[in-house]
């Protein structure tokens, strides 16, 4: 009876602990993955800019988009700062801040944008590195100014629900600046 008991026990154990890390249905894991360019000597950087100004909803963005650029920005300002590296808007910063979200499915163009891809020192094959871009996906893309070269980049897939609040996006930058690689020589 005792063994019947604890044996019944450990599988209910079992089931309300695998229920813990499952994802909720309709809901998707949000995958991230980043990849810092061999060139790239990201001890030397002390100065950042974003490639574009915020977006305004009176400059035909939605209220959507601008939260979306909004959380992507704090998040980044927010690790960046915490790092030391300083805003420069006048002068010439070190690297470029990017980002590009993918609202609609979408494969990628052509094999010159793999050649590219490989150029900046990209090291995935072309399956692996161009299959295309899921919906919802957040690329943010950090780019040398004095070459003009990607020095790191990460993506992560499945940031947009379908409620358009946005709950995904900040722990996604989060996980994303995580694997930004400290420097030995990180600015003070």
């Amino acid at each position: 009876m005792r063994s019947r008991r604890t044996g019944w026990g450990l599988l209910v154990a079992a089931l309300v602990c695998a229920g813990c890390g499952a994802v909720s249905p309709g809901t998707t894991a949000v995958s991230v993955s980043a990849e810092t360019f061999p060139w790239a000597d990201l001890s030397h950087y002390r100065t950042y800019r974003w490639w574009l100004p915020p977006p305004t909803a009176g400059q035909g963005f939605s209220e959507r988009e601008t939260l979306v650029d909004w959380y992507v920005r704090h998040g980044v300002d927010d690790d960046l700062q915490s790092r030391g590296y300083r805003v420069d808007v006048a002068g010439s910063p070190d690297f470029v801040v990017r980002y590009e979200v993918a609202i609609r499915e979408a494969a990628t163009s052509s094999f010159r944008d793999y050649m590219q891809y490989r150029a900046e020192g990209g090291s995935k094959d072309m399956g692996e590195a161009f299959m295309g871009y899921d919906q919802g996906t957040l690329t943010i893309t950090l780019v040398d100014v004095a070459t003009r070269r990607v020095a790191w980049r990460a993506t992560a897939s499945a940031i947009l629900e379908s409620d358009q609040r946005g709950k995904r996006i900040e722990p996604a930058v989060r996980e994303m600046m995580a694997k930004l690689p400290a420097t030995a020589h990180a600015p003070q």
